[in-house]
């Protein structure tokens, strides 16, 4: 595990999760300890790793997905992807069977219902606009950010389609809060070639907005009172105060994800995809390893569920930005400023307009112990 092995072999999935999770608390004692594994070397033979790589070669034509699709898990396939970028269409030619029965004299109350063709489910869970390719937009289409319902599954926002995670797949889960939702697949061009690297580098270093979210993030303790923190939990209070700070760029860019071109290397654009893709890395695990390493000194789940204390989300949260052929544009700090308001946990809910708002999230035992604005204990206090 410890050298990232495993996916190299084919039992890995026949071993129970508690030896896995017994094996994390063991890695992790030795983290704490500075103690580094010895290497397994390879655990499958030379010759299957060869016959494994030819393999995938021969089936790496049929593999479109970009690397940066893959990074933001906006790359995987689904069929409306397809139903989106084909317009299929829907033959009235049945078997013999099937035109026989429709011609014999049967009275209309005893037909049975008309079954609609998938294509026509697919099409009517589609906002309008999503139904549309960017080809057939106008410049005010491109301006609209929809607000889909719960029964629609595809919307628009900037001329991009958009389509939800599925919550039932464990690999599209998403951390509760955060927004589920991924541009479709074939739209990912449509991001790359509106990304300017050098005016989006010129506008972080000016504004540095992840120092910003730092500062205004939430300072009380939202469920707890200082004096019922055990040491251990008053240590974590500390620690992860630290680690909010000196990470504050990797949450803010996990949660403002842009869609961009790698580019050649040495460029901006290359620059920026590497650092951040290392930089997220490492502070998802290490911000795992962390809430594990307090949760085996007793430390409370519910700590982990104060607002004070940031998340690090399951998938990447994707800004999209202004089409620039739009009717109406705006800067890039205008746009950041409307997409946090509008989706306030892309800065840890430090901003939002109602108490209910920044812990509806949360599950219903622990919004019970809200304890009332006014009465609340500073969490600098903790430090």
């Amino acid at each position: 595990m410890f050298w990232n092995k495993l996916n190299d072999s084919y039992w890995p999935k026949y071993v129970p999760e508690r030896y896995y999770l017994a094996a994390e608390t063991h890695l992790d004692d030795l983290v704490e300890q500075k103690v580094q594994p010895p290497f397994w070397g390879e655990l499958v033979p030379s010759e299957v790793l060869d016959a494994k790589v030819l393999l995938e070669e021969s089936e790496s034509e049929q593999d479109d997905a970009s690397d940066e699709s893959a990074w933001s898990d906006a790359g995987k396939e689904s069929p409306e992807d397809n139903a989106d970028d084909e317009e299929v269409s829907i033959t009235a030619e049945s078997s013999p069977r099937r035109r026989k029965r429709s011609s014999s004299h049967v009275s209309a109350p005893d037909q049975p219902p008309v079954k609609r063709s998938r294509q026509d489910v697919r099409r009517d869970s589609r906002s309008p606009l999503a139904q549309k390719r960017y080809s057939q937009l106008t410049a005010d289409d491109k301006t609209v950010v929809e607000t889909p319902g719960d029964d629609v599954t595809s919307w628009q926002c900037h001329g991009v389609r958009f389509k939800r995670s599925d919550p039932s797949l464990k690999e599209e889960s998403q951390t509760p809060g955060f927004p589920a939702y991924t541009p479709k697949r074939h739209d990912l061009d449509l991001l790359k070639a509106r990304f300017n690297p050098d005016a989006f580098y010129a506008f972080l270093i000016a504004e540095l907005p992840w120092q910003r979210m730092y500062a205004d993030r939430v300072k009380e303790l939202y469920f707890h009172r200082l004096s019922d923190l055990s040491d251990a939990e008053t240590a974590f209070m500390g620690e992860m105060d630290n680690f909010m700070h000196e990470n504050s760029r990797a949450f803010w860019t996990a949660l403002h994800w842009v869609i961009l071109l790698q580019g050649d290397p040495g460029s901006v654009a290359a620059k920026i995809y590497v650092r951040r893709r290392k930089a997220h890395e490492s502070v998802s695990k290490r911000m795992a390893t962390l809430i594990r390493r307090y949760l085996k000194k007793g430390v409370r789940a519910s700590l982990f569920q104060e607002p004070g204390v940031w998340k690090f989300p399951a998938k990447v949260c994707c800004w999209i930005l202004e089409d620039p052929l739009a009717s109406l544009t705006h800067s890039l700090l205008e746009q950041l400023a409307n997409l946090d308001l509008e989706e306030p946990a892309r800065v840890q809910w430090a901003h939002c307009i109602t108490e209910e708002t920044r812990i509806a999230h949360l599950p219903a035992d622990i919004r019970s112990r809200l304890i009332p604005a006014g009465q609340r204990d500073l969490i600098s206090n903790a430090l």
